[in-house]
């Protein structure tokens, strides 16, 4: 395999997915109507610069185990980085469309990808630095961006704040889902993340934490701005979210790798298709 043929496994494609609900949620949100732009705009974080920050890291980490969206990662090929960068730059070029609200979101969330990632900065090291940039980079950037794509940034707006809140604490709370399967890879490596720390129990159930926070801020905001019961329901898919991954965490430790890479897998798929359902049906209904 060579040139883009072996780079692609490590782009991770399907598994950008899951950071598709941040963004539409943002766009949701915004009030706005989706245009041309804003479908670049998506296509520019999506199938760019969110495959080109897996590759980034891919570069750095190295894994042999499983790893979010890849039960079993090929070897790394030396031009992997050179890759990761040409995709961002055409990001970029997708973005400009959008105006220089987002472009400016879209180099902030190259940053962090790259702080996140290089050994110089290494902020996936720590548990606090890795959390605050889940928190802040695919969070509160990532919806901030969905918005942008589609209207100006209103500071004013109390749905911009809640909005960033809840995304925040929804990648936050997911986070250590995407952790679980890979403490011992990370532990020899010498990332202390927050499954190292804490333990893959205690990560998952901090995370279900900031998932009870998320969803009552969701619900609110829903139930605020479309009729019907439609906050009802947001709250009672936190919950059985929750419940979910309570019960990932009281299984957790019987489970081998390849087990828990397989469930926590399922639990982000359906995460993933139960916001996306949610919010397609917002947006054909408002």
């Amino acid at each position: 395999m060579t040139g883009l043929a072996a780079a692609w496994p490590h782009l991770r494609l399907p598994f950008q997915l899951t950071l598709a609900p941040i963004f539409l949620w943002g766009a949701l949100l915004s009030g706005g109507r989706p245009d041309w732009a804003a479908a670049a705009a998506f296509l520019s974080l999506h199938l760019f610069l969110y495959p080109a920050a897996t590759a980034f890291n891919a570069v750095y980490d190295r894994d042999e185990g499983a790893v979010s969206g890849l039960a079993v990662p090929p070897p790394v090929p030396p031009h992997l980085a050179r890759v990761a960068i040409t995709l961002a730059l055409a990001g970029l070029l997708l973005a400009f469309p959008s105006g220089p609200e987002f472009v400016t979101l879209y180099l902030l969330i190259v940053g962090w990808t790259a702080a996140y990632s290089h050994p110089r900065t290494r902020w996936k090291a720590g548990p606090w630095r890795s959390a605050a940039a889940i928190g802040l980079g695919q969070g509160v950037i990532g919806f901030a961006a969905g918005w942008a794509a589609l209207a100006p940034l209103a500071p004013e707006d109390p749905a911009l704040s809640l909005g960033a809140a809840s995304a925040s604490l929804t990648a936050l709370g997911l986070y250590p889902v995407t952790q679980v399967f890979q403490v011992d890879e990370d532990r020899a490596r010498g990332d202390r993340t927050l499954a190292v720390v804490l333990g893959p129990a205690g990560a998952l159930r901090l995370g279900a934490a900031c998932l009870a926070a998320a969803g009552m801020i969701a619900s609110f905001l829903v139930s605020r701005l479309f009729p019907g019961p439609d906050g009802l329901v947001v709250g009672v898919a936190y919950l059985g979210l929750i419940a979910w991954q309570l019960r990932l965490a009281r299984t957790i430790a019987g489970l081998d790798e390849a087990q828990g890479y397989a469930r926590a897998m399922r639990l982000l798929n359906a995460a993933t298709a139960g916001f996306l359902l949610f919010l397609a049906a917002e947006a054909v209904l408002s």
